[in-house]
């Protein structure tokens, strides 16, 4: 089924709660624009149907509610994954007040940058792959109005990544979920647990059958498929550092 929308949709992944036939679910959003989202999510929809969505931008704190309605049901991407698109009832000027600030926060970059240096912790055993993400974050922060002060630190291994949250805390963390050298589902389950949900968690994963539902579950706040964009992941930063520093 096509879908028809008024507003274009920027690449972010964003976790969301909501109720359907009576029970909470939760599953990631794959990109959000002022009108609605695509909802990436295995669960049965009708055309029409209402919905009450919960943004959640940093980890399961302050979530925005937003109610909607499924307008669209089927696949999209590469490779294809299945969801709905859901356009937003912005009756409430509060709840538009806040989608618009989220996507304010990478379609019209603050004109004055923080002064304050936003750190990401990479972990990734692979060396060539960690290179990438990081001098493409880099890179990208090197061109944005608010993030001129991004620093990624790359690890190989939990031991490493733990020693270094001992001594800093990061903004965001970035882990790849499965590889022959690490199990990424533990780790995120254990920063998940230590930070109480409060530190931005994003898994990587090559997109394995059931590998987004790991991530769930194991407390990731966003899910991104391999190959990865560099915009998506960007954005996504974005939106978690743009809303956690409005509100602190």
């Amino acid at each position: 089924m096509r879908e028809h929308r008024q507003h274009d949709r920027a690449a972010a992944v964003i976790k969301v709660n909501y109720h359907t036939h009576g029970a909470l679910k939760m599953d990631y959003a794959q990109n959000i624009s002022r009108g609605g989202l695509f909802l990436a999510t295995n669960n049965a929809f009708e055309m029409g149907q209402d919905i009450e969505l919960q943004l959640n931008t940093n980890g399961l704190s302050r979530p925005v509610p937003v109610p909607g309605k499924v307008r669209w049901i089927g696949e999209r991407g590469t490779p294809p994954v299945r969801g709905i698109g859901v356009q937003f009832l912005l009756d409430d000027p509060e709840v538009k007040a806040h989608i618009e600030q989220m996507i304010n926060t990478f379609d019209a970059p603050q004109a004055t940058p923080t002064q304050a240096e936003t750190l990401v912790y990479l972990l990734d055993p692979n060396d060539f792959v960690a290179k990438l993400y990081s001098e493409g974050l880099e890179r990208m922060a090197a061109s944005d109005a608010t993030l001129s002060q991004l620093t990624v630190k790359r690890f190989k291994t939990p031991d490493e990544l733990h020693q270094a949250l001992n001594e800093r805390r990061c903004d965001v963390l970035i882990i790849e979920l499965k590889s022959k050298e690490l199990d990424g589902v533990s780790v995120i389950e254990e920063v998940h647990e230590r930070f109480h949900g409060e530190l931005p968690v994003f898994a990587i994963s090559k997109p394995f059958e059931g590998d987004r539902d790991l991530a769930l579950h194991a407390g990731a706040s966003a899910f991104l498929n391999k190959p990865l964009q560099m915009r998506t992941l960007f954005n996504t930063l974005l939106v978690c550092l743009g809303l956690e520093r409005s509100n602190s």
